[in-house]
């Protein structure tokens, strides 16, 4: 059938995207509609699915099923959920304890509801496929390395989604130098040489790099031993404060949640503002180290695209780099931010996750690595 359907389903921990594509047969990506659905505390992935295809209004059951899944190990392109991908794909869950577990316990009731569909991974990991070795190496034991304890670095859909913005409005940004930057509730830098990732602050797991909303980013691990041998903190206790009650949440006392911060009169609050801007500005200058210079930078994510005063705050720090920002253009949401003379061209930009996944699942088809029929 021409008019086959392709459904994007991409699970975030507060919300559900679930947009519906045609034309994947002819190995393009038609948009048809999209929502966006707040989880509830009730929701589970049946409700959620029910939920979705009303709002949507599905004429018909989707032939394809394409899901966002934050960690795909190797996996370079998107592949079928099948048994052996499903069984490798739950080992990895502890390592995105807050994105996996949801997004695999979707597939399962997708299968269950469009027992006929194909459904397929797309993964957030492998926008960062092409990271040499020298960055996708941590410092530890050859025999920790064997184990899979590696670079791996996330966000990839919205990089790749960014990138694409970029060079809409800038052709030259295909073989330039660009450091992306995708701040939101999880937040994290890339370095793209020539349209690929060779560096990003994210490493084995999506815990690592910038401090985010209610994530801690990187820490001494000292700190951790510590908190584990003197006061007996159990990893579970561990696991949730790291991803749930550190970063901004942690350091403000109150809330992860930039906009509630910049209104706020309390000191932890601006201490909260000041760390995460000067952590994101010393990453983007390492990820300028990394590519020998910078000629675009690219905001997005919700914190990036949306936040002027955090943008603001983050470019004073970067002056010295050459970059610079029009404070008029900034406070307007202008596409291009950068003050006429700045050498670094600046950038906010819309990411479009569920498109980029149709793409890149159209992509797959028409050189034959995903087969739809």
């Amino acid at each position: 059938m021409n008019d086959a359907l392709l459904l994007t389903l991409n699970l975030g921990s507060s919300t559900l995207k679930v947009a519906c594509f045609g034309g994947l047969r002819a190995h393009r990506a038609q948009p048809l509609g999209r929502v966006e659905l707040d989880l509830g505390a009730a929701d589970g992935p049946d409700a959620l699915l029910t939920r979705a295809a009303a709002a949507l209004g599905l004429p018909r059951a989707p032939a394809w099923v394409a899901h966002r899944i934050v960690h795909g190990g190797d996996a370079t392109r998107p592949r079928p959920l099948d048994e052996e991908e499903l069984a490798r794909l739950h080992a990895l869950a502890p390592l995105a304890p807050i994105h996996q577990p949801g997004a695999l316990a979707l597939v399962g009731r997708a299968c269950a509801l469009w027992p006929a569909a194909r459904q397929f991974g797309v993964y957030d990991t492998a926008w960062h496929a092409t990271l040499p070795e020298a960055v996708r190496r941590l410092p530890v034991p050859e025999a920790w390395h064997a184990l899979g304890v590696r670079r791996y670095g996330f966000h990839g859909l919205a990089f790749a989604a960014a990138m694409r913005a970029l060079t809409a409005l800038a052709a030259d940004a295909a073989q330039a130098r660009v450091v992306l930057a995708h701040l939101g509730g999880g937040s994290s830098l890339c370095a793209v040489a020539a349209g690929r990732s060779v560096d990003t602050t994210m490493g084995m797991t999506p815990l690592d790099g910038l401090p985010m909303s209610t994530r801690s980013g990187s820490l001494d691990p000292g700190a951790l031993l510590f908190l584990m041998r003197r006061h007996a903190m159990r990893e579970d206790a561990l696991e949730h404060a790291l991803y749930r009650d550190s970063g901004l949440r942690g350091l403000s006392g109150s809330s992860g949640d930039v906009r509630e911060l910049l209104r706020s009169p309390e000191p932890a609050a601006r201490l909260a503002l000041d760390v995460f801007a000067r952590r994101v500005a010393q990453g983007i200058a390492a990820m300028g180290t990394s590519l020998g210079g910078i000629d675009h930078l690219v905001f997005s994510g919700g914190i990036g695209a949306r936040s002027a005063a955090v943008r603001a705050m983050i470019a004073a720090r970067l002056a010295w780099l050459g970059i610079g920002l029009d404070a008029q253009a900034n406070a307007g949401g202008a596409a291009r931010l950068n003050h006429a003379d700045a050498p670094v061209a600046v950038w906010q930009v819309e990411v479009d996750e569920q498109a980029e996944m149709a793409t890149e699942c159209a992509a797959a088809a028409a050189d034959g690595t995903l087969a739809l029929d």
